[in-house]
């Protein structure tokens, strides 16, 4: 029930505030004046719904606060709510909150919903329809009238009624039961999947011909894998004999390999002394003979010393005497030039002084003659120029016999390197150089290797030595061959590399043999679990299919009593009116409602009845409707001009059936709010408020009667 409403600056209330109590409230006024606002109120603080186009429209024109708000309190058993919404002169929403206000009498001051983020799960607008139990469409069809919209209840499509019913008489629940018990069974097996072999995945009843099949295929791949594994086990067997043997055969031949390896080493220490000894001697006679062809070199430069010397220090002597005569005659080029400056200033112009300007007739003195000063500057820079070419040619001799005394001191290095003086020194190391010649010659050329007669290669103590050495472990390996040293090395590698391979594919098929085993062990076990919980989940759909199935022996049961009731008190309301029908009669069939009326001659074809004689009929199933739902949540009704189309004397009869409806406080409602222009023909009608509307400058305003 609807205990009161405020709404400031919406559409063209200022600031109104309502309160409704129980029975039938009136609202008059002309067109105009602000009662449908009402209707657009209630829906907007409910479902942020209206029927004024867009959000916009709901701000007052000239309001102050530049916004629109709407309170509501309502109250639906022991608790009373309150919803708020405010809206911008933008049209976007600004603020809206579902609380409760009391539960049982006591204050509670709870909020339940704020702002409509559907997105996040946040909905004042789904949280208002659990409350009520209605959307806003149902919400319109079932208490909510406009204008009009009377007959819209005959008018609506069969399959449409019978959605709106299923919602006037708590089907949805059903349906939310139906959706319930679907999410259970869904838990359920959630719950099995975590419990049964949660190690695998988890088990649901839904996979029990995977179970069995699984359990089915691992038996075979046990016996493949056990048949398997028996084989490479024999294989295995056999690969370890046949490693033994050739164990026994390298260990008998290993004391040979490593006497065989010591010869090879030795020959190659031989080879190597052999080729050794031949670059050494070598590398010593190429010395000797370079020093002997350098030697005489080196002597006949350090003839030369003194000479050089002495040389080198005159021309060193004959540079700085020529460089300082340069500088004289730079010196003296620069007096003349200084003199040339300044004949330049004294220069006798038309026979006169330059300084007094008076007649000279005696020649000016030659030192400051401008030409024979020029004269005597040429001739200091020819001679300027002769001496810088002979500097240059001094400078040349000075680098040459400087570098042929750099010859002369590695000369004297070299020769005292290798203690040589005299040429009498350089024939000595001549003297040497044959025997050396002989011992290079006695050496051979190129020694690859031993070959067969190691003694060959003796050509001193040490060499002879070694090959001593080479002739008798040769004796001592002469059985040993290394092929077949090699070979059954080969063999052994291979041997194990198979014996690796068999013992990791044993392992695996033996590892596969008790993974299998286990696997079986535990789906056996979870069979049989999931045996027991499918006889509880087909039991579970079993209760959802019969009891929570709108389609159900439930949902048709109440269906069947919600059309016996709303049929026989609509055909009730109706033989008030005297339109000729004296039965509606409300049917189910298999996706729809269909509605009949009938008269004193039977069924009455609903697409004969004129306008007014619909709107009686609708009116009829709405309180025949409202009637039914009285012991549900939605307590009242709002019929705004529900008049419109009727003459007098239905008018008066619509005016009856509603004081019927609400006499004494049994009416199958709390309230109901009829909005019309048409007030006197409640003037003898048993209407427990009446707020009457006028416009004004400022808006409506409401004085209650």
């Amino acid at each position: 029930m609807i205990k009161d409403l405020e709404m400031k600056d919406f559409i063209s209330h200022k600031d109104t505030r309502l309160e409704f109590g129980k029975g039938i409230t009136i609202f008059v006024g002309h067109n105009g004046a602000g009662k449908s606002s009402v209707i657009d109120a209630i829906t907007f603080a409910l479902f942020a719904e209206h029927m004024r186009r867009t959000n916009k429209n709901l701000v007052r024109r000239g309001s102050g606060t530049g916004s629109a708000m709407v309170r509501m309190r309502f109250s639906l058993n022991s608790k009373e709510f309150q919803a708020t919404r405010s809206v911008s002169a933008a049209g976007s929403a600004s603020f809206s909150q579902l609380e409760l206000v009391s539960e049982g009498g006591k204050s509670v001051s709870k909020k339940l919903a704020g702002g409509e983020r559907r997105q996040f799960g946040e909905s004042m607008s789904v949280e208002v329809a659990k409350v009520l139990g209605l959307d806003y469409k149902k919400l319109q069809v079932a208490a909510v009238v406009q204008q009009g919209e009377l007959a819209r209840i005959v008018e609506a499509q069969p399959k449409e009624f019978k959605e709106l019913l299923n919602g006037l008489i708590g089907i949805d629940r059903l349906d939310l039961a139906f959706a319930t018990m679907k999410d259970v069974i869904s838990g359920f097996r959630l719950r099995l999947k975590s419990e049964i072999a949660p190690d695998r995945g988890g088990y649901t009843d839904e996979d029990l011909p995977r179970v069995k099949s699984q359990i089915s295929e691992a038996e075979k791949k046990l016996a493949e894998s056990e048949r398997l594994a028996g084989e490479y086990l024999d294989e295995k067997v056999r690969q370890d004999k046949m490693l033994q043997e050739i164990d026994r055969e390298i260990e008998a031949m290993e004391p040979l390999r490593e006497k065989a390896a010591e010869v090879q080493a030795k020959e190659k220490r031989l080879v190597r002394y052999i080729a050794e000894k031949r670059d050494q001697v070598g590398a010593e006679l190429a010395r000797m003979e370079r020093v002997v062809r350098e030697a005489r070199g080196a002597l006949a430069l350090l003839e030369r010393k003194e000479e050089a010397c002495m040389r080198l220090q005159m021309v060193k002597y004959e540079l700085e005497e020529v460089q300082k005569q340069i500088e004289v005659k730079e010196r003296q080029a620069g007096k003349l030039r200084g003199f040339v400056e300044c004949a330049s200033k004294i220069k006798i112009v038309d026979g006169r002084c330059p300084v007094c300007n008076s007649v000279v007739v005696s020649k000016i003195n030659e030192m400051f003659d401008g030409e024979h000063i020029q004269s005597d500057i040429r001739k200091i820079e020819n001679d300027k120029s002769a001496l810088q070419a002979e500097r240059i040619s001094l400078k040349k001799e000075e680098q040459k016999l400087t570098e042929e005394a750099k010859a002369i001191a590695g000369a004297e290095s070299f020769l005292s390197a290798n203690s040589i003086k005299t040429v009498d020194d350089v024939v000595r190391i001549e003297s040497e150089l044959g025997p050396k010649k002989k011992a290079i010659l006695r050496l051979p050329k190129s020694v690859a290797s031993v070959g067969s007669d190691p003694l060959q290669l003796a050509i001193d103590e040490v060499s002879r030595s070694f090959a001593d050495e080479i002739v008798s472990l040769r004796a001592l390996t002469r059985s040993f061959s290394m092929a077949r040293y090699t070979a059954a090395k080969d063999d052994r590698w291979n041997t194990v590399q198979k014996l690796q391979s068999i013992s990791s594919k044993l392992g695996a098929y033996q590892n596969a043999v008790q993974e299998l085993k286990q696997a079986i062990d535990s789906d056996r076990k979870s069979l049989q679990e999931l045996e027991h919980a499918s006889e509880i989940v087909r039991m579970l759909e079993r209760i959802r299919s019969t009891v929570y199935n709108r389609d159900g022996s439930v949902g048709m049961s109440l269906r069947s009593w919600a059309l016996a009731v709303i049929s026989r008190k609509a055909s009730e309301y109706a033989a008030l009116f005297n339109i000729g029908i004296s039965r509606i009669e409300l049917t189910e069939k298999a996706r729809e409602i269909a509605i009949t009326c009938y008269g004193k001659n039977g069924e009455v074809d609903m697409d004969s009845l004129s306008g007014g004689e619909k709107v009686a009929v609708a009116l009829a199933l709405r309180l025949g409707i409202a009637q039914m739902m009285g012991s549900n949540k939605l307590d009242f009704v709002i019929l705004d001009e529900p008049t419109t189309h009727l003459d007098d004397e239905r008018r008066k009869a619509l005016v009856k059936i509603i004081s019927e409806a609400f006499r004494e406080g049994s009416g199958p409602l709390s309230q109901m709010i009829i909005i019309t222009h048409d007030a006197e023909i409640f003037e003898d009608s048993e209407v427990d408020a009446v707020f009457r509307f006028t416009m004004t400058t400022e808006g409506s305003r409401v004085v209650q009667e």
